[in-house]
């Protein structure tokens, strides 16, 4: 069995590595990864060098053969799998969408961050935090035209508890990913796999993250903030406009502090600590970010203040939440 492995993001290069290394089991890696496909190198940073992707980065690393097209549908790409012998795509955070002939003619798989039918899209791990849920998952599932509707052949369920933030979840589901993605393939191999269809029921949407999403308004529950924040933690962050100025938070914990419990936007703070209120409660603010700068314990940027804080305010105009 030939492997043609098509991701970009970290996960996707997690899930490359537990087929190069093994999965952290006990099994060793496999020998059999044909070829990596990749999305190509983007400018990236400040000065807008090129940067590899990771998937890119760790094939280049191990020496295996890797393309970076900006559609893995070309001619000249079909002939390469046939010429490799490629039998069965594993398809991991690759951020293009897999098409025919490649869904008829191989044994097409992706590896999902979520327990399907829920959390189908392209950010299932940051919806069901920011949703507070308390269990998710990651299986292997078929794919066919339908975005991740296909059937799913192995789920892993993994929690998330009240202080986990996406890199922690995403963290789980790597490691649970990369033995069922193992398992997976020995099936294929042996061919003994067999896929169940979705449920009719139960269907969700994790939408793609956009500004809206990452910006905190105070009249909501300190829980919904305190969700907010960690879903976007450490990849994208989120933020509030505080005294006019846009104030990243990184991470936060909910207070029983009564001080300014229940006053949406008040502030109160001294040279270690930082409370916002709620609409139920209030925010311990542990990681923040002023403007302009680096991400910082919130004690040290506090003990530089010059002037109190005053205020917590949403985006002008406010701006709904998304559902």
């Amino acid at each position: 069995m030939a492997i043609a492995f098509a991701g970009t993001a970290p996960f996707g290069a997690a899930m490359l590595r537990a087929l190069l290394d093994g999965p952290g089991d006990g099994r060793p890696g496999r020998a059999d990864i044909a070829l990596v496909i990749s999305q190509p190198d983007r400018p990236s940073g400040r000065g807008k060098q090129l940067r590899s992707t990771p998937v890119a980065a760790l094939a280049k690393e191990h020496g295996v053969r890797l393309v970076q097209p900006e559609r893995m549908h070309e001619p000249e790409l079909l002939e390469l799998y046939a010429e490799l012998g490629v039998t069965t795509f594993v398809v991991a955070a690759f951020g293009q969408m897999v098409r025919e002939p490649i869904l008829s003619e191989f044994l097409p798989l992706n590896v999902h961050g979520s327990l399907l039918p829920e959390y189908r899209g392209a950010a299932p791990i940051e919806r069901s935090i920011m949703d507070a849920r308390t269990e998710t998952g990651v299986g292997i599932m078929r794919m066919e035209e339908g975005l991740d509707t296909g059937p799913v052949a192995i789920e892993a369920r993994v929690p998330i508890a009240l202080d986990d933030d996406a890199g922690s979840v995403f963290g789980k589901l790597e490691v649970a990913g990369g033995i069922i993605l193992f398992d997976a393939l020995e099936q294929v191999d042996a061919g003994t796999i067999e896929f169940s269809d979705q449920p009719a029921e139960g269907a969700t949407y994790a939408h793609k993250i956009t500004a809206t999403d990452r910006m905190l308004d105070p009249a909501r529950t300190a829980r919904e903030l305190h969700d907010q924040v960690r879903a976007l933690s450490p990849h994208i962050g989120a933020w509030l406009e505080v005294d006019g100025d846009r104030l990243g938070l990184w991470r936060t914990v909910l207070s029983d502090d009564t001080r300014v419990a229940g006053m949406p936007g008040a502030i109160w703070h001294d040279q270690q600590r930082m409370l916002i209120g709620t609409a139920d409660g209030a925010l311990d603010v542990l990681e923040l970010q002023p403007p302009g700068k680096r991400r910082m314990a919130a004690g040290d940027w506090l003990r530089g203040l010059r002037t109190p804080l005053t205020r917590a305010t949403a985006p002008f105009p406010p701006l709904p939440r998304h559902e």
